[in-house]
């Protein structure tokens, strides 16, 4: 099993690490007694301090590239209590970029091996060519034609159709799941894998280590290390040290088979989304399926990470693969945001999205847990007569973000949008569906840990055969869901509203 670079720092270096933690966690505490416990003539003294510390902070975060409301909430605060909050900020303040050291090897290595060498693509389409030279300014990713492109409107549908492409693989077979769970579906895959490895494809796999911590069980995992020429490796690991970067975890979903095929969406390696372990209803989840030259995008992510996680590099010259497809109408923008880049390049597709829709925008999401800024754009799309429909789920899988989700729906619904709560369970899929043209599916949730903290991936498509399978799989979702009123919503009892409005201040931290 590979493991990443704090896995395998030297044992005095790990020392240093704990003792550095408990010195700053001693600290703290220090002067949390001085402040609040200690005696009256030093309360003064570090209040006036704490003060000072705190505006500090607070200027610093005014000047921060961020969204408003992440601002706003740190600002609300840093000034309610201006020590704990600005010592906390200090704590979970770091970018999603690697350290300088490690970056300054990630940009040779992206430079060396020319990971981004394709010639753009152009349509005939403004709009399109909009979105796509934003991905590109923002996370580098180039816009393909002439890509086979498949909807899977149940993941597990994909599920099958990836076994089958899996036997096929002859040269290597990567993975990248924030979940790996023990049950029925790795069951599936395991012997695949134990085939392909002997027959000597390369298998990479990589996983988060807070998103399988609780289901990736030791005894699956070693039965994953025991296959031929399989690479597991984890990212960013919970240790005993600080670490910062624990809040940016890698949510991505990406499978990637001889440069010829590739898989993104929604859906994990966990049996209820394939619905063989029922949680919290009917578990609606989907996927899209590439093949052509877009896989190439997907394999640059995979590589990208894979180093970041490991320190081993991907040759991708290497995998890159000369499969053609024939489909020169059909066109597809791959994107990610990686260590490589703190960009937030899903909000602002999202965004430009929104700003494209003429006739009708569909919007399917587990969280909903934007800015205002966000949340003013799609009332204005309704404002000029868009028809907007949101889909969330009824039965939740966290009851606070839930409610949080609901706190979100004043502002949409004065402004006329529909807002559907999926009844038959949860709702887990991730799409944006505008004008039966453009539509993206992948990892994002609408929510600020995945648009601003988490590391995502997906695509927009501009098919229109694949987007219309989309909607009418869509509005077959809320002709089973519970249309929410602004009547209706303003009945919550008192208790929901006033936890509703506390857990808001918070939004950008949750």
């Amino acid at each position: 099993m590979l493991k990443n670079e704090r896995q395998s720092t030297p044992m005095y270096k790990k020392v240093i690490m704990i003792i550095v933690s408990f010195f700053v966690l001693a600290f703290q505490l220090f002067l949390f007694y001085m402040a609040f416990i200690g005696s009256f003539q030093h309360y003064k003294l570090f209040y006036g301090i704490g003060l000072i510390i705190g505006y500090i902070i607070i200027l610093f975060v005014i000047n921060k590239e961020s969204s408003a409301g992440y601002k706003i909430t740190w600002v609300v605060l840093i000034s309610v209590l201006p020590l704990f909050f600005s010592v906390l900020y200090l704590m979970n303040y770091s970018s999603r970029r690697l350290p300088r050291r490690k970056q300054r090897k990630l940009d040779a290595y992206i430079k060396s091996k020319q990971l981004y060498r394709f010639e753009p693509c152009i349509i005939d389409d403004s709009n399109v060519n909009k979105i796509a030279r934003l991905i590109y300014e923002e996370s580098n990713y180039l816009m393909f034609n002439n890509t086979n492109v498949k909807f899977f409107n149940d993941a597990s549908h994909k599920h099958k159709h990836m076994l089958e492409r899996l036997k096929r693989a002859e040269k290597y077979i990567f993975m990248e799941f924030f979940i790996i769970s023990t049950g029925s579906l790795v069951d599936e895959i395991i012997p695949i894998l134990e085939m392909k490895g002997k027959e000597g494809v390369e298998i990479k796999i990589l996983y988060d280590d807070i998103g399988s911590r609780a289901t990736f069980e030791k005894e699956t995992m070693e039965r994953f290390l025991a296959i031929p020429n399989l690479k597991l490796c984890v990212y960013e690991p919970l240790g005993f040290n600080i670490n910062p970067a624990i809040n940016y975890r890698d949510h991505r979903k990406i499978v990637v088979i001889d440069g010829k095929y590739a898989y993104c969406g929604g859906d994990n390696l966990a049996d209820e989304y394939i619905h063989r372990k029922e949680r919290f209803g009917f578990w609606r989840d989907n996927a899209m399926y590439y093949e052509g030259k877009a896989v190439s995008s997907f394999l640059v992510m995979f590589a990208l990470m894979w180093y970041a996680s490991s320190k081993e590099y991907i040759d991708v010259n290497m995998y890159f693969s000369h499969y053609e497809v024939y489909n020169p109408n059909n066109y597809v923008i791959p994107f990610a945001d990686g260590p490589d880049r703190d960009t937030h390049v899903a909000y602002d597709t999202f965004q430009q999205l929104i700003s494209t829709a003429n006739n009708h925008l569909y919007i399917s999401t587990p969280y909903f847990i934007i800015d205002d800024e966000m949340i003013n754009s799609i009332c204005q799309a309704r404002r000029c007569g868009i028809d907007v429909k949101l889909l969330v789920p009824k039965i939740p899988d966290k009851k606070t973000v839930f409610m949080m989700t609901r706190a979100h729906y004043r502002d949409l619904l004065k402004a006329g949008v529909e807002i559907y709560e999926f009844t038959p369970g949860f709702n887990h899929a991730k799409n944006i569906m505008v004008d039966s043209k453009y539509a993206f599916c992948g990892t994002v949730n609408m929510d600020y840990r995945s648009l601003f903290l988490h590391f995502e991936c997906g695509a927009v498509i501009i098919n229109e055969e694949e987007t219309k399978k989309m909607e009418e799989d869509f509005l077959d979702a809320i002709s089973k869901s519970e249309l929410i009123t602004y009547k209706a919503w303003e009945k919550r009892n008192i208790f929901s509203k006033f936890f509703a409005f506390l857990l808001r201040i918070f939004a950008p931290m949750l």
